[in-house]
């Protein structure tokens, strides 16, 4: 079973990464292979730590998750929609080859593009935690907190992911990130939370 397990992982992070590492006018633009496979790399290794430290009685495989299909242009068409907002290339980028991953880090999540939406349960938790910790929208450099939108949050919807696309509707090549969990982390783009996600997975359990 974990043979087949880890066989259906690989062949789901080799479709991400080949449709990841579709050539483009950024060559950078295969950052996304590379973070997916560091991801399922660091998830796969922890989950090897535990067993070996103590936790071989559990069954830990279910964090080792592959990421979802690639979305379609469709898909995150739709969302936008939803949103009323233009996703930055690199949102999409990413989701056209990983729409949605189930505890990416941790117990943490990235939305899928059906779960990107304005109202959300997801929001009206995050919108409770802002009351109670007095978090003010300029803490994260916006006019309105519905300028935010959600697109990852662990099990518990304590810690969130957030990002706020672009501005007027236009392109623009990356967007602010931000990770909330009662404090603020600020990011320069999805791509640097991601790189900074996967250093702190690699310096962790050794």
């Amino acid at each position: 079973m974990r043979l087949v397990r880890t066989t259906v992982i690989l062949l789901a992070a080799l479709a991400a990464t080949a449709a990841c590492s579709q050539p483009g006018p950024d060559a950078s633009s295969d950052w996304c292979a590379d973070t997916i496979a560091a991801l399922i790399s660091e998830r796969q290794r922890w989950n090897d730590y535990d067993k070996a430290h103590g936790a071989e009685n559990e069954d830990l495989s279910r964090f080792v998750t592959p990421p979802n299909p690639p979305a379609t242009a469709e898909q995150i068409d739709a969302a936008e929609q939803r949103l009323g907002k233009r996703l930055d290339r690199q949102l999409r980028n990413w989701l056209e080859h990983a729409n949605g991953w189930e505890f990416v880090f941790g117990t943490t999540a990235l939305f899928s593009t059906q779960q990107l939406t304005p109202d959300s349960p997801e929001r009206e938790i995050f919108l409770e935690g802002i009351d109670e910790t007095s978090t003010r929208t300029d803490e994260f450099g916006v006019d309105s907190f519905d300028d935010l939108i959600i697109i990852g949050t662990n099990d518990n919807q304590s810690d969130f992911i957030l990002t706020t696309g672009c501005d007027d509707d236009s392109d623009c090549d990356s967007a602010p990130v931000w990770a909330f969990d009662g404090d603020i982390r600020t990011f320069s783009s999805l791509r640097d939370f991601l790189t900074v996600e996967v250093e702190s997975l690699k310096a962790a359990k050794r």
